[in-house]
């Protein structure tokens, strides 16, 4: 423990310089990354010189969890920072490489080897392990996550297009549905619904559903609620083309659309306006 004790604190002490190295061993495409984003190198190496100084810290504790919580917030920040300018995760997980390539090198240039144990050894490599474990897991989780959120993204915005309200007139507009509906994309239609009948300040909408193949009590209840809503801002619905399978869906449900206009097509619809 002391020998980890004293490398520990030579460690830390040489931060700066176990950075530079680093700093020299980047690849080209890393270089680059830096470069193009406007990165300070001297910013960069103190940044590094960071984690450089919780694995010291660690190793002068002979224990990782001295430094995790420190680290996890490092890794983080790191990760974040990554993705938003871009640079690819293999990238950002090829520098714990060389992390560990430099802080070993370091170790093994500073170390007493004929009086070193080999139980010692091992503690500092699984120390070193961990730690540096713990970041790729911290950089890869950021990624997925942001990922995740970009996927989100996409599919509310395609969801929302595919929901177009269009105006027929300054009175009537028109929402044809068409494709699956499931009771997320059917939430969309209403909040898109509601949102475009306030903009365009018409009186009446017709909600076609004459393209979707199947309609569960779910998205009925959705429709329901779509209607109650579109009354309470003025706006009388109109439904047209509940085939007899999605009335049956409907009256399942005990949904009571007395108060609601049906019609059986949207010609129908658009003949009682002419």
């Amino acid at each position: 423990m002391e020998k980890a004790m004293l490398l520990g604190e030579l460690i830390v002490r040489n931060r700066m310089g176990i950075s530079a190295k680093i700093s020299e061993s980047l690849n080209g495409s890393y270089k680059q990354f830096l470069k193009e984003n406007k990165f300070d190198e001297e910013k960069m190496m103190y940044r590094r010189s960071e984690l450089i100084e919780m694995i010291g810290h660690a190793l002068i504790a002979f224990d990782a969890d001295a430094v995790w919580e420190e680290l996890n917030s490092w890794a983080l920040n790191t990760g974040q920072t990554a993705v938003d300018h871009g640079l690819a995760i293999d990238e950002l997980l090829n520098m714990n490489k060389i992390y560990r390539k430099e802080i070993w090198f370091f170790i093994q240039e500073n170390m007493d080897k004929p009086l070193m144990k080999i139980e010692t050894v091992l503690r500092i490599n699984e120390i070193i392990d961990s730690l540096l474990d713990q970041t790729a897991y911290i950089y890869s989780s950021t990624f997925v996550e942001y990922h995740k959120k970009t996927i989100r993204l996409a599919k509310d915005t395609m969801l929302e297009v595919s929901t177009p309200v269009v105006s027929l007139s300054d009175e009537i507009a028109i929402l044809p549905l068409v494709g699956d509906l499931d009771t997320n994309r059917a939430k969309i239609l209403m909040q898109t619904a509601l949102e475009r009948c306030g903009e365009l300040g018409n009186s009446e909408l017709i909600v076609d559903v004459s393209g979707v193949p199947i309609l569960d009590t779910m998205v009925a209840n959705e429709f329901f609620i779509l209607a109650k809503s579109l009354k309470l801002i003025g706006v009388q619905p109109v439904f047209t083309w509940l085939r007899p399978e999605i009335a049956h869906a409907v009256v399942s449900l005990g949904i009571d659309f007395k108060e609601i206009k049906i019609l059986g097509s949207l010609k129908q619809a658009l003949a009682l306006r002419v």
